[in-house]
Order: structure tokens, then C-alpha cells, then sequence
């Protein structure tokens, strides 16, 4: 719902940068200016690695093969064997046992509910119809980048847009919910994992136990079958990775905004990740976090996290007008205290 009476704001309630001093809005402002220069200048655009054992799984598993025995074979061949030795079966199994059509029908259905969840989570932190309406579209966006994500790495779709889904309606205790959400992206893609981890986070720092006790449960259930597939795949001699990948900023580029030149997603990047930082709304954080958090972590122990926000990337860009507002209203600011003396 977009809140009615607030025809002056961007925002349903103030961000985090409202009432902000002149120095600190003038620095903060100039930074934002030179990364934004910094990153159209120096942040490429990167693919996300295709994930060249899937088809070939699935297919084996369609004529009776075993998912561990196939994988054991083809991993001595894999260029990006480590990070495919990570990913459990659960994908596969269920792409083997239902048709073509079933399988886009479900990635369908995963897109529309999140559109859907995500229109109403966001619009509702926006006060005017017209800035709903672009979070809506941006999130649209975000949903074309996911399909697209789908077709060259579907685990890493699949903890895409779970993890965003388990983002929108971590809301008005839909803790439990959302935990079970981010704990089936993470039984697709361990890369979830690091969803997980930073709502579970900032879950201790919330105070609330019952959503603590969720995400705990989350981690343990996701890091207990990471640890027995591993364990099935004990004793493969693995190749070395020979497969060019690029920073992990870089395929967040790449991934977030398809087909847009990496001089002007790169700065897109920055300034949707400064709508998210500044929105004063729970949902900002987390998303936040996730950005970060996913860049910084991927690589370790063949993680491919960077790709996890891919689909609420686009809509912080609806986010940022109003920190930028609010940092040009405040630079601005020429207030003066005039002081008076007064002789009797």
C-alpha cells in the first residue's frame, strides 16, 4: 500500500540519511561521487561460469544412472571442478524427474510469487504511486536478470531467487518462513549459506529469539547435508581449476545488469546499493549484507556467492533518489544563528 498524505516524500517513512549535518552530507556526497566515477572507470562486467555438469546429470539420472557415480566421473574432467563438487543433487534429481515444460513452469511460478511478494514488500516502503510503480518495474528487472542467471548457472539462480524470496518476507513474523526458504536455496546451492548467515546475523543483533532459533536451524539443517554430500564425494582427485572466472564484483555486475555496458552498471551497482543502505526499513540490511557478504565470500572453499542478490539489486535504484535528496538538501543547508545583544 502506498501511504496516502505524504506528497512530499519519496519515501512511506524517513531514511536513515534524513536530518543529516551539512559536513557529513557534503563528505558522504563527494564519496559517493568519486566511487561512482571510480567504478564506471574500474569495475568490469563479468559472466557467471556456466555450469557445464548439470545437463549432463540430469540427462544420466533421466536413463537410471546414480547421481554420485556420474558426478565422480565427470568431475575428473571439470574445469571448475571445486565449485561443482559443492553442489548437492537436490537440483538435479528433481530437473530429472520432471519434463522440460514442468521444470520452466516451476522457475515460472518461483519468478511470479517473488515479483509479486517483492512488489508489495518494496512499493510499501515508497509513498508516491509513480515510485512504486518504478520499484515494481526495477524488480521486473531483477526477474529478467534471474531468468537469464537460470539459463548459464541454474544452482546459482535457484539461490538467487530463493534468497530474495526469503528477503521479502522475512516481515511481521515471517521468520520461521523465510529461514525455510533461505535453508532450501542452500540445499540447491551451498552458496545460500551466506544468506543464511547474514539474516541469522542480524537476526542476534534484532534481539529475537524465535527468529534466532529459525536461522540456527536453518544453518545446521544446510551445513549438515553440505557435510554428507561431501562426504559421498570423499576421494575424488580433483583437477585443477582451469577455467577462467572473473572478480567477484564483476559477475555481480555482469549478472545484475545483463547486456548493460560495465561503465554504466557498474555505477548503477553503487548507487542501488546506496538506496538499500539507507532506506529505513529492516529490509535495507539484509540486502545489504547479502551484496556485501556475497562479493567478499565467494571463492572461499569454491563458493560462488557473489550472484546470490542478483534479483533486488535493480529495485535499489528506486531506493536512491531519496538519499540523494537528502544529501543535496543537507549540503546545501545555509542556515545561520544570528545572536542579538540586547543593552539596557
Amino acid at each position: 500500500m502506498v501511504a496516502a498524505g505524504a506528497r512530499g516524500r519519496w519515501l512511506s517513512a524517513p531514511g536513515r540519511l534524513t536530518g543529516v549535518a551539512r559536513r557529513p552530507a557534503r563528505l558522504i556526497l563527494a564519496a559517493v561521487v568519486m566511487l561512482t566515477i571510480a567504478a564506471a572507470l574500474a569495475v568490469p562486467a563479468a559472466p557467471t561460469p556456466p555450469e557445464f555438469l548439470h545437463d549432463a546429470v540430469v540427462a544420466t539420472i533421466r536413463h537410471g544412472g546414480d547421481f554420485y557415480d556420474v558426478v565422480r566421473d565427470l568431475l575428473r574432467a571439470e574445469p571448475d571442478a571445486c565449485a561443482a563438487r559443492l553442489l548437492p543433487p537436490a537440483l538435479a534429481v528433481v530437473e530429472a524427474a520432471l519434463p522440460a515444460w514442468a521444470t520452466t513452469a516451476l522457475v515460472a511460478a518461483a519468478l511470479t510469487i517473488l515479483l509479486w511478494a517483492g512488489g508489495l514488500r518494496i512499493g510499501a516502503l515508497l509513498s508516491r504511486s509513480s515510485a512504486a510503480l518504478l520499484a515494481v518495474s526495477l524488480l521486473a528487472a531483477g526477474i529478467v536478470a534471474s531468468a537469464a542467471l537460470w539459463l548459464a548457472a541454474p544452482h546459482a539462480a535457484a539461490a538467487a531467487i530463493l534468497s530474495a524470496l526469503a528477503i521479502v518476507v522475512r516481515h511481521r513474523g515471517q521468520a520461521v518462513a523465510a529461514a525455510a526458504v533461505a535453508c532450501a536455496a542452500a540445499l540447491i546451492d551451498p552458496a545460500a549459506l551466506v544468506t543464511i548467515a547474514v539474516l541469522g546475523a542480524l537476526a542476534l543483533l534484532d534481539g529475537d529469539r524465535r527468529e534466532q532459533a529459525a536461522w540456527l536451524a536453518a544453518l545446521l539443517v544446510a551445513a549438515a547435508v553440505l557435510a554428507l554430500h561431501l562426504h559421498a564425494l570423499s576421494g575424488v582427485l580433483l583437477p585443477p581449476d582451469t577455467m577462467p572466472v572473473g572478480p567477484a564484483l564483476a559477475r555481480l555486475v555482469g549478472a545484475a545488469f545483463p547486456d548493460v555496458p560495465a561503465g554504466l552498471a557498474a555505477p548503477l551497482l553503487l548507487l542501488a546499493a546506496l538506496g538499500w543502505a539507507t532506506v529505513g526499513d529492516a529490509i535495507g540490511p539484509r540486502v545489504l549484507g547479502v551484496m556485501i557478504a556475497g562479493v567478499a565470500l565467494d571463492g572461499v572453499g569454491g563458493l560462488r556467492s557473489a550472484t546470490l542478490p542478483v534479483a533486488l539489486v535493480a529495485p535499489g535504484l528506486a531506493l536512491a533518489p531519496a538519499a540523494l535528496a537528502d544529501l543535496v538538501r543537507a549540503a546545501r543547508d545555509r542556515r545561520r544563528i544570528t545572536v542579538t545583544r540586547v543593552v539596557r
